[in-house]
């Protein structure tokens, strides 16, 4: 885009015979601001999206202020992304125009058989717009429309290149935004898979101690991690708590309608009902 921008500054000036552009300088800088704003943009995703993915999202998040602090960083990198967005849209419809312009210039030049003084360009419809500092009356020949079409052709060839860019950017900034968007939602739920994880593994260290009781071989289970043990253990007793107090409600509900098939009365003995 920049090489783009300064073969249609060198056109224009040569078109309408200015002599110096003193901000010319000016917009080279800001294309240079703009690629090194986007490179560390780049950089501050790509952190991100390292601190919140696997393994590191488990280590760096455990506690609730690191979470918080994980999920702050995801929402204002998609408030970048939804800027940075609109941003390269309006860019992007900048450089379609400008496709669009030098495309038309191109076929002017095609169609011109050679570039004799006799083969002119004459652009006099758009002098309303330049008359205020234009040196010209904005119809070329000979020399002057060779140099229009080789910088036509050039500038044509890289906002071409530079839509296709914007278009890459823009593609990379969405698949930015639904990262964000997904590292969010897991460093919310940090906690739920560590538990489902701690499940799983009792799960499999029971079913592998069942079967060492009844195989005798292959069933000394699966060796829980070190971090897990306390976590496991805990869940050993809790289902075992559980699997008590169910067996004993149970033989209460048992024995309440084993009673209950007596005929109580106040003063003679219980009487079976058939």
């Amino acid at each position: 885009m920049s090489w783009a921008f300064n073969a249609t500054a060198e056109q224009t000036r040569r078109s309408l015979r200015i002599n110096d552009w003193p901000w010319l300088d000016k917009v080279q800088v800001f294309f240079i601001v703009i690629a090194v704003l986007m490179g560390l943009f780049s950089l501050f995703f790509l952190c991100i999206g390292f601190t919140a993915t696997g393994g590191t999202r488990e280590t760096m998040y455990k506690d609730d202020s690191a979470r918080c602090g994980g999920k702050f960083a995801c929402v204002v990198a998609m408030i970048f992304d939804v800027l940075l967005i609109i941003a390269w849209l309006f860019i992007i419809s900048i450089v379609s125009w400008m496709c669009i312009f030098y495309y038309f210039f191109n076929e002017l030049c095609i169609d011109l058989p050679g570039y004799t003084d006799g083969d002119c360009i004459d652009l006099h419809v758009f002098w309303p717009l330049v008359s205020s500092f234009a040196n010209s009356n904005l119809r070329m020949c000979g020399g002057d429309v060779q140099q229009f079409c080789a910088l036509t052709s050039t500038a044509f060839s890289w906002y071409v290149i530079g839509w296709v860019g914007c278009v890459l950017i823009i593609l990379g900034i969405l698949l930015f935004f639904g990262i964000h968007a997904s590292n969010y939602a897991h460093i919310g739920n940090a906690n739920r898979y560590v538990e489902l994880g701690n499940l799983r593994i009792v799960d499999h260290r029971d079913t592998g101690e069942d079967r060492g009781r009844k195989g005798g071989t292959g069933g000394k289970g699966v060796r829980l991690p070190e971090k897990y043990e306390i976590q496991s253990t805990q869940w050993s007793d809790s289902r075992a708590n559980y699997s008590m107090r169910t067996s004993t409600s149970r033989q209460a509900e048992h024995m309440s309608d084993s009673i209950s098939q007596f005929d109580y009365r106040r003063d003679k003995r219980p009487k079976p009902v058939y």
